[in-house]
């Protein structure tokens, strides 16, 4: 079977309703599932960039710290 859309923003980290937006001039509540399904296809989950750039954020203040204590 296959999972709902709304699973999926669920288990990228989005909230739900998320991915209904306005499509072909119809309001939001008419968003077909196609175009949403597709959108969170080509999305970053929210879970992981926030762990790549907590890790960036580190690193670049663990070099602010070595060149701080070298100078």
């Amino acid at each position: 079977s296959r999972l709902t859309v709304e699973e999926c923003e669920f288990l990228q980290g989005f909230p739900r309703g998320y991915s209904k937006i306005p499509w072909r001039k119809k309001p939001a509540e008419d968003c077909p599932d196609g175009p949403r399904y597709k959108a969170l296809g080509n999305s970053m989950a929210v879970p992981c960039m926030r762990f790549i750039g907590s890790r960036i954020n580190a690193a670049v203040n663990a070099e602010k710290l070595l060149k701080k204590e070298s100078a």
